[in-house]
């Protein structure tokens, strides 16, 4: 690819195509092998608003691959928007169109592109191997592409609900709803049709955030796959958009925007009736090597890693925290979660494993008493069942963990317990401000929730001090959470 202004050019080896992009006067000109293939009027200069018309020409048309460039470019990555920045003037570009929302407030678009533009963009590209050095270079936007075409592609109808697939977690599918009533109406639908279907599985009710979700296990939804054709191609489509793609067979357009053939009959159906239902639910057991975070959208599963770190010249057992995703985006996003419960962490690239979020073995120890006891847990059973050097590295990790409270768990937020000369016991976070502020408005909203009306005489005991960096709530509040859960009455005895 040649890139020409004014004499001077630079070369690019990256496609086996002579492609030549030259600017003369008002309009610029593409050349493939000298033939001229395209020519855009740059409106005085204004090469912006000639991007946005060349892109909502070009999407009109069927062609989505100008918006995944534009998105690259100036797009913004927020969770399950398709967002772009745009300044004011040009908003008006946008008039009249229905997959798309404005915001000049913000200076933002939405796109909202169709399933069938997303999968024909990700395909082509990976075709065109521009997909393929996306991924090598780990551009963190087409990421985020990927993701947004897993969420509109990666779903099944079941129950008369439309089921969402992820990876973020593990395999997993999942259905919101605003009340717990309407979410453990469809649990107990959807456990009917998974009978129907020869299938003694039940999904969980989990509260997130405000919502309540329905959520589908990974042995659920294979053995679902074997008998329902929309359920494998989903799965299928998720794990093509989640993969790293690199060396790795290209993704068939048509295939992706391929519709489910038919419902496979399954081979138990003619048992069924024979099949007991069961009367109880096996109730789930975390493994040991596993650590469950309450946050403050609910529920997170990170896996428990005894390891070793070099700490003056030494080398030193330690334990940390780790899950696994195949998409940095992804990545980012639990980090977010844990950062916005008080938790910090790190993204780490594991090359072509994908990527892996960690807790530290200091993080850990900040963690409320009842979680560090799942640590606990899992070093005293490596130290009773590994080899001779697990043991002796679990036992010296086990010596050097300090199991006592440092900090306190108020509805999923982590506030590291300190001592204030005059002050008595408080409950504090250090921070960026702009996490702080993240953090102080997902405190006040669970505050709200626990504490109902009584909250607004006790709001004034949350402060922001330093200039936004240090978010602390009162010895008082602390005393009256303790009188409503026994997790923090246990807590503050242990620290005072």
């Amino acid at each position: 690819m040649v890139l020409r202004r004014k004499g001077a050019s630079v070369k690019l080896f990256a496609f086996p195509r002579d492609l030549r992009l030259a600017s003369g006067g008002s309009t610029l000109t593409v050349a493939e092998s000298g033939r001229v293939i395209y020519q855009m009027p740059l409106e005085g200069r204004d090469i912006k608003t000639s991007t946005i018309r060349l892109v909502l020409e070009h999407l009109d048309a069927g062609d989505p691959l100008p918006l995944v460039a534009y998105y690259l470019g100036d797009g913004a990555v927020e969770r399950g928007n398709l967002v772009i920045s745009v300044s004011r003037k040009r908003m008006h570009l946008f008039e009249g169109r229905d997959d798309v929302s404005a915001n000049t407030k913000r200076e933002t678009v939405v796109f909202r592109p169709a399933p069938e533009q997303y999968a024909k963009a990700i395909a082509e590209l990976y075709l065109s191997g521009v997909g393929v050095l996306l991924d090598a270079l780990h551009s963190h936007k087409w990421h985020a592409f990927k993701r947004l075409a897993a969420q509109s592609l990666a779903g099944f109808p079941l129950a008369g609900q439309h089921v969402r697939l992820s990876s973020a977690e593990g395999l997993q599918g999942k259905v919101p709803f605003k009340t717990r009533e309407e979410a453990e109406r469809y649990a107990e639908a959807a456990r009917r049709e998974l009978e129907r279907l020869g299938i003694g599985a039940a999904p969980e009710v989990v509260a997130s955030g405000i919502y309540y979700q329905v959520v589908f296990d990974e042995k659920t939804l294979r053995r679902l796959a074997e008998v329902d054709e929309a359920v494998r191609l989903a799965i299928e489509r998720l794990e093509a958009l989640s993969a790293p793609r690199i060396a790795a067979k290209p993704i068939v357009a048509t295939r992706l925007d391929a519709k489910p053939e038919r419902l496979v009959k399954p081979k138990a159906a003619a048992k069924r009736e024979e099949l007991p239902r069961p009367k109880t639910a096996t109730p789930k057991v975390e493994p040991v090597d596993r650590v469950v975070f309450q946050l403050v959208d609910g529920p997170a599963s990170m896996r428990l890693k005894l390891t070793y770190v070099m700490k003056e010249g030494k080398k030193m057992p330690t334990i940390n925290a780790v899950a696994r995703f195949s998409a940095l985006e992804e990545a980012e996003e639990f980090r977010r979660r844990l950062r916005l419960s008080g938790i910090n962490a790190s993204v780490v690239s594991r090359g072509g494993g994908g990527f892996e979020v960690v807790v530290p073995k200091d993080e850990l120890e900040k963690l409320a008493p009842e979680e560090k006891e799942a640590v606990k847990r899992y070093l005293e059973h490596v130290a009773q069942t590994g080899d001779e050097e697990r043991r002796k590295a679990a036992e010296e990790a086990l010596r050097r963990l300090d199991l006592g409270a440092k900090a306190v768990n108020v509805g999923g937020v982590r506030l590291g317990l300190v001592h204030k000369k005059g002050k008595g016991l408080r409950a504090e976070k250090y921070g960026d401000p702009q996490l702080i502020a993240e953090i102080k408005t997902a405190l006040e909203d669970k505050l709200r929730e626990m504490l109902g009306e009584e909250y607004e005489q006790w709001k004034e005991h949350i402060q922001i001090t330093e200039g936004g960096r240090r978010l602390v709530i009162t010895r008082q509040l602390l005393q009256r959470l303790a009188q409503r859960d026994p997790n923090t009455a246990k807590t503050l005895n242990e620290k005072t």
